[in-house]
């Protein structure tokens, strides 16, 4: 098997993402790989990818899981000039930049908010976005740590995921070459990151299979009580628009549940 670093190189289209690349067989999780590699100076587009994750992460706390050498696991550095409020588009614009990937290779690719892709209502990739600040100047300087899971040659998942979990090769019944799942993804990804604020608000809002549906927000890890209304779509700055007995209200972070 090429290593992805290998097989990659020839293959970028993008002006910044991607570019450097650090490529490592086994990590704990690509996410502090990535952290340590932005705290010592590297450039906005910076990209580790690797074979597979010991200790990989997902959004809320949990356990990103992968097969060895045939799923995607990657981690990019990304110090977008972005006002706080805001930041919430960075991740947004990644879900919407890999559904557009997916979409080349299989139908029925969808984006459950705030940040899942969906193929045929099942998890095929999913998407951690985690900022941190650092002195400059005067104020702080953002920089997300953009951290992406696809499912890419996966043939299985244990029971408890079977239901609500799948992959390309297992939509499309046939292996997919990661390498060019990943030149694809990175360049949907950078065109989805150039979008103006309303037309990324417009295109995600388009994949968004719960919109109009009554949902359940639940707010795991936190005292908060669940939250019901009917999506009206997407907010300005990526928070989910719900209308509540209470009146309209913007979703920030939360896990949801679609009631109806």
């Amino acid at each position: 098997m090429t290593p992805l670093d290998l097989a990659l190189r020839g293959r970028l289209r993008t002006q910044r993402l991607g570019r450097p690349h650090r490529h490592l067989p086994s990590v704990g999780s690509t996410q502090t790989v990535a952290a340590e590699w932005a705290d010592s100076g590297a450039a906005t587009g910076a990209m580790v990818t690797a074979d597979t994750q010991t200790s990989g992460r997902g959004r809320l706390g949990r356990e990103w899981g992968d097969e060895p050498g045939r799923d995607l696991a990657l981690s990019l550095v990304l110090r977008p000039s972005l006002p706080v409020e805001k930041l919430g588009l960075v991740g947004l614009a990644a879900a919407l930049g890999v559904a557009e990937a997916l979409d080349k290779r299989t139908p029925g690719v969808s984006l459950k908010w705030p940040n899942d892709v969906l193929v045929g209502g099942k998890k095929a990739a999913g998407v951690l976005a985690e900022t941190r600040w650092a002195a400059c100047g005067s104020g702080f300087r953002p920089t997300v740590l953009l951290g992406i899971g696809v499912n890419v040659n996966r043939e299985a998942f244990p029971a408890v995921l079977t239901h609500r979990a799948t992959s390309l090769a297992l939509e499309t019944g046939a292996p997919h070459d990661r390498a060019a799942v990943l030149a694809d993804l990175l360049l949907a990804l950078e065109g989805a990151l150039s979008l103006s604020d309303d037309a990324l608000v417009r295109e995600a809002e388009a994949r968004l299979t719960m919109l109009g549906s009554h949902v359940e927000v639940g707010f795991p890890g936190t005292e908060r009580a669940p939250l019901a209304g009917t999506v009206l779509g997407i907010g300005a700055n990526g928070a989910l628009r719900l209308a509540t007995d209470a009146g309209e209200v913007a979703v920030h972070a939360g896990e949801t549940t679609v009631l109806a």
